[in-house]
């Protein structure tokens, strides 16, 4: 029988001492960096509602009820945020709907506004950890501007109310999936009396 010596650990020592030291190295970067990141993250979706609604002075979230809350998740329709949209003098222009889904191969956002006649102003879509020239193709004006305008009375049909991207039609799905929970959120909301 071999006799067991401490040098035949030492190898193992010396990996674990340099793993020990990276993931305390990595978890050194991400808290330096996370404040930064969600700053930057934070100030893309305040431009995102600005494009979106330019006359807005301020863009207040939206509270409501557990109990609505768990009607929303019933109906799988619970928005990721829901804004709304303030002029100057205190008057109501809109409402901002973020919504997400998975697409072809990572999360499509949709940053939807809806102004108080439930008409789309305009949706923005990020897409960015979609496939380049595929997935990614929905984020373009071309295919977002067909929503502009669509009423919140029914639920808006892929290449029927807006023509999807070519080659991309299940981030083209996701996308006009995110705006159509967008859009029932807004009526539930209006139907309970929490919007105008």
């Amino acid at each position: 029988m071999q006799k067991f010596k401490f040098k035949d650990l030492l190898p193992a020592f010396i990996l674990a001492l340099i793993c020990g030291i990276c993931v305390f190295l990595l978890a050194g970067t991400y808290s330096i960096t996370k404040t930064k990141i969600d700053e930057q993250e934070e100030a893309a979706a305040q431009e995102r509602k600005l494009t979106i609604f330019p006359d807005a002075d301020s863009f207040e979230a939206l509270e409501y009820s557990d109990e609505i809350k768990n009607e929303l998740t019933e109906k799988n329709i619970l928005p990721d945020e829901v804004f709304t949209a303030k002029a100057k003098d205190g008057s109501v222009l809109g409402y901002i709907f973020v919504t997400s889904g998975f697409g072809y191969a990572g999360t499509i956002e949709t940053t939807t506004g809806i102004d108080t006649d439930g008409r789309i102003v305009m949706v923005i879509a990020t897409a960015a950890s979609d496939t380049p020239k595929l997935g990614k193709e929905v984020e373009g004006r071309p295919f977002l501007d067909g929503f502009t305008g669509l009423s919140t009375d029914k639920e808006i049909v892929l290449n029927q109310d807006v023509a999807a991207v070519s080659g991309a039609t299940i981030s083209s799905r996701a996308a006009t999936g995110c705006i159509n929970r967008a859009l029932e959120a807004y009526t539930l909301f209006k139907e309970r009396g929490l919007i105008g």
